[in-house]
């Protein structure tokens, strides 16, 4: 493919000449859902131009996917490889520090807009796309709002997780002990190339330092991330929208099946969840994939069923007598948690996640110390009670469609987010 001439795909008419008054550029770097970043770019896009807002979604890398496509609004595919491809294509490299070709895809689009009509929303950057079109929007004057899917604004791994000693990191990002500490997934070498990314994206890309505008996922993250975000820095809650009709109930005390659907990671605390629930002669069943499957499979005779769609992944929550949500890392959302609420399952989660923020404990599901085997172990108890499992389930239920944020009520708050920031 010809990466001077991006694919675009838009709707019979013209984006750039609808009659509304607002215009919303999304910036991802996949323009199909590679993860939960992109799942909410790209709904954000599609309930957006339902609402009637004009909408430019800009990607690096394709394929475009079918309901984006179909959606009345315009997308730019700029045909690029990702980061992962590096081994194929060691100048990736280049193109992961700086993607020339996103911000100057960008200047084009932004020529024939004006500043106090368009909002750019940064989604994810780090795989292809960098910070790149951040710089270009800030040096034609327009607002950038940017929504905290990771950690990646100040952490050079987007974790704030220590992978060789496993365990949340305190040390202050892109300090000198962050920069000297071998903390990466992978290797040393790895955290070089991301130091360097980081140091990248905060000099010449400006970013987070130059964008005023920000939206968080969870209290969480907003505590974490605060400390590096500019002192004037706006930041807004705002949660992901729920794209299932609501299900009835499910009376999970008449299920036996302990759920885990996530990646095998080790940051995940898969390894600890199979260990706790061995302790107790207890299976459970693993939906997703990653390194820790086979040491999950074969060596601790779990079962594990790899990935499966969204569909899927509900059918075996209606079968669930628990989800366990053990993540040893801070994680910034966690959207099963609030999958399993919404069909009544009760929830068992590590303290230290965002997604415990949704839990009361002992109330609406149960909450154990990060890492702890023991009080793992000890919530796992709980579940041994079937009027226990009814009672919370059923109180997750409630609490959760209360307050449920649909996909339109979601584009309405966005689109009151956006018109505050111009108004700003």
């Amino acid at each position: 493919m010809n990466h001077s001439m991006p694919d675009t795909y838009a709707a019979d008419d013209d984006v750039h000449t609808r009659s509304e008054d607002l215009t919303v550029i999304i910036l991802n770097d996949f323009c199909y859902v590679q993860g939960g970043a992109s799942k909410v770019a790209i709904d954000d896009a599609i309930g957006l131009a339902a609402a009637g807002l004009r909408v430019i979604f800009i990607g690096a890398v394709g394929p475009v996917c079918a309901e984006l496509g179909s959606a009345p609004l315009k997308v730019v595919c700029l045909g690029q490889p990702e980061l992962l491809d590096v081994r194929t294509r060691p100048s990736i490299l280049l193109q992961g520090l700086w993607n020339f070709e996103a911000g100057r895809c960008l200047s084009d689009e932004l020529a024939s807009l004006r500043p106090d009509r368009t909002v750019i929303h940064l989604h994810g950057y780090t795989k292809a796309l960098t910070v790149s079109p951040v710089r270009a929007a800030k040096k034609l004057g327009f607002k950038v709002v940017c929504t905290l899917h990771d950690f990646f604004p100040a952490c050079p791994n987007g974790a704030f997780f220590d992978y060789r000693r496993g365990e949340p990191c305190t040390r202050r990002a892109l300090s000198s002990g962050c920069i000297t500490a071998n903390c990466d997934k992978r290797r040393y070498a790895h955290k070089i190339f991301r130091v360097a990314r980081g140091v990248i994206q905060r000099g010449l890309g400006k970013f987070p330092g130059a964008v005023e505008q920000y939206i968080y996922l969870s209290c969480r993250s907003k505590e974490i991330l605060a400390p590096y975000l500019p002192a004037q820095a706006r930041l807004r809650g705002l949660e992901n929208a729920i794209d299932w009709p609501r299900p009835p109930k499910v009376e999970a005390s008449g299920n036996q099946t302990i759920l885990y659907v996530g990646r095998l990671d080790q940051e995940k605390g898969v390894l600890l969840l199979a260990q706790a629930a061995a302790e107790l002669g207890l299976k459970v069943l693993f939906v997703g994939d990653g390194p820790m499957r086979s040491k999950i499979e074969n060596d601790m005779a779990m079962p594990v069923v790899g990935w499966v769609s969204r569909t899927e992944v509900r059918h075996y929550l209606a079968s669930a007598r628990c989800l366990v949500f053990p993540s040893l890392w801070y994680e910034t959302y966690g959207l099963v948690v609030s999958e399993a609420s919404a069909h009544g399952i009760p929830v068992i989660a590590s303290n230290v996640t965002a997604a415990a923020e949704r839990i009361e404990d002992n109330i609406t599901g149960w909450l154990f110390r990060s890492g702890d085997m023991a009080d793992l172990v000890r919530c796992l108890k709980f579940i041994e009670n079937d009027t226990r499992v009814s009672e919370v389930g059923g109180a997750a239920y409630r609490a959760f469609w209360e307050t449920a944020t649909t996909a339109t009520i979601h584009a309405d708050r966005l689109t009151s987010i956006y018109r505050s920031i111009l108004a700003g």
